[in-house]
């Protein structure tokens, strides 16, 4: 089993595959392991860095879900995959649950006046052009759907206000129409 997982932050990519992974035993790789060294989301790997743990995660697990995407530094990442899955999300919520994390995570430091305020209002600015990016940003719904497009596995696009049951349901459904 090899499935990844692509779509805007907040869209529920990683509580998603989480539970993939819990029901299949699938190894879990959440893609922003690679790009942060700590829960700050502060101080990126360096690009070696990040190859070296997806080349491990790749050689040491044969079945893997994928949350996230790492082709705007390894384009040829995950290719292995037997299906993509991009969620997408009404922004009005996806933007809700996305301030959600971001206060669970900072608390009042990510109010006016914290010290991760600025770091949270450059994050939050940024997430908000997911829908009108062109196809080279770096996550846009545009660059999603042209990975779609050019996916030489079998793709889905789910809604991610689903229950995440339901879209483990319709995941499995679509990857046993992959044999």
């Amino acid at each position: 089993m090899k499935i990844q997982v692509i779509g805007a932050s907040g869209t529920g990519k990683s509580t998603l595959c989480k539970y993939i992974s819990e029901k299949t035993c699938a190894y879990w790789i959440d893609t922003d392991k690679y790009l942060w060294k700590d829960s700050s989301f502060t101080e990126n790997h360096h690009v070696e860095e990040r190859f070296k743990m997806y080349n491990d995660d790749i050689a040491n697990h044969q079945d893997y879900v994928v949350s996230g995407s790492v082709h705007s530094w390894n384009p040829e990442g995950f290719n292995d995959r037997e299906l993509l899955v991009l969620l997408i999300l009404d922004e009005e919520i996806r933007m809700k649950r996305i301030s959600d994390r971001e206060f669970a995570r900072f608390g009042e430091r990510m109010l006016p006046g914290g010290d991760h305020y600025h770091l949270t209002c450059e994050f939050l600015d940024w997430c908000r052009t997911y829908l009108t990016e062109d196809e080279n940003a770096v996550n846009s719904l545009a660059s999603h759907m042209l990975r779609l497009k050019e996916a030489s596995c079998k793709t889905l696009v789910l809604d991610g206000n689903q229950p995440v049951y339901a879209l483990y349901a319709h995941i499995l459904n679509a990857y046993w129409q992959v044999g």
